[in-house]
């Protein structure tokens, strides 16, 4: 075999090189993420204010359904008629909408502001140095706690209701499971947007300041307006969007000039844009 034949042992090249740099920076990110996500998660789970928040939403949402199944109780009582009226998924979506929306919004708060208080962001940094994905981890964390904070009291309201009215009021499970599973995502989206604002603003009062001018304030003196395309705008914010999502358009005080999963984007765009002004504020100041 003549010297220009020679077959060389095959090596990486190359592509090769690129790919297994590749193969390594994604496992890489992977793990950087999980860390971020364990640190979050320990910090998030040993808040005592954390199960505070919690334990308040749900004997808010308790106590409300309590109030609210013991008058319904009373009117069917003078006028059986209205039983076939009555819909679980309203009553529990007023609860989530004028409670429960405002627990996760403290909660997100607190868990993206903490840090600032005590200087714990510099030492989270260290262990995390890219701050999107600490961010995203964060934001991960917190929403998944939302998710499971918001499906379980919203699932508690409507079986404390149960418990008071009795059999007597039809309970139809497809609403059930659409009110459960949409007042969960509907919260996993307001934290998301509470940690956006939490990590521009830096400031616990201020987050929650901000996200209950844009949950209710902003919107409810919107519809104080008789111009209809005021009224129209508040169908915009994301509280409002938020209960006709989960709310399936049986909201019962406000009627949105849409209907259907467009309110959900609206509010995951509100999310998304929380993301982004947190994740550019954060990059900017701790440059």
């Amino acid at each position: 075999m003549a010297d220009g034949d020679r077959v060389h042992p095959a090596g990486p090249g190359r592509d090769g090189g690129a790919v297994v740099a590749g193969m390594q920076c994604t496992r890489s990110a992977r793990g950087e993420f999980a860390r971020a996500a364990a640190m979050e998660w320990t910090r998030l789970a040993s808040l005592r204010t954390t199960w505070w928040c919690l334990g308040i939403g749900a004997a808010a949402m308790a106590v409300f359904a309590v109030l609210m199944g013991i008058s319904t109780a009373d009117k069917i009582a003078d006028d059986p008629a209205s039983a076939s009226e009555f819909s679980y998924t309203r009553l529990t979506s007023q609860g989530v909408f004028y409670l429960l929306q405002f627990v996760v919004l403290t909660l997100a708060a607190l868990i993206a502001t903490g840090e600032q208080a005590n200087g714990g962001s510099a030492a989270a940094l260290l262990v995390v140095p890219r701050r999107g994905r600490l961010l995203a981890a964060r934001t991960a964390v917190t929403a998944g706690f939302a998710f499971a904070t918001g499906t379980a009291v919203t699932a508690l309201g409507i079986g404390v209701l149960r418990l008071v009215l009795g059999a007597g009021v039809p309970l139809e499970p497809e609403y059930v499971v659409r009110t459960v599973l949409g007042a969960g995502v509907c919260m996993a989206l307001f934290a998301a947007m509470a940690v956006g604002l939490g990590t521009a603003l830096r400031s616990t009062a201020a987050t929650i300041g901000v996200g209950l001018l844009l949950l209710l304030g902003v919107p409810m003196v919107l519809q104080l307006s008789a111009t209809e395309w005021l009224n129209d705008l508040a169908a915009v914010f994301p509280g409002f969007a938020g209960i006709e999502f989960y709310a399936s358009g049986d909201v019962g005080f406000y009627t949105a000039p849409h209907d259907g999963p467009v309110n959900a984007f609206t509010v995951l765009g509100w999310a998304a844009a929380a993301q982004l002004v947190g994740y550019a504020e954060s990059k900017a100041r701790d440059a």
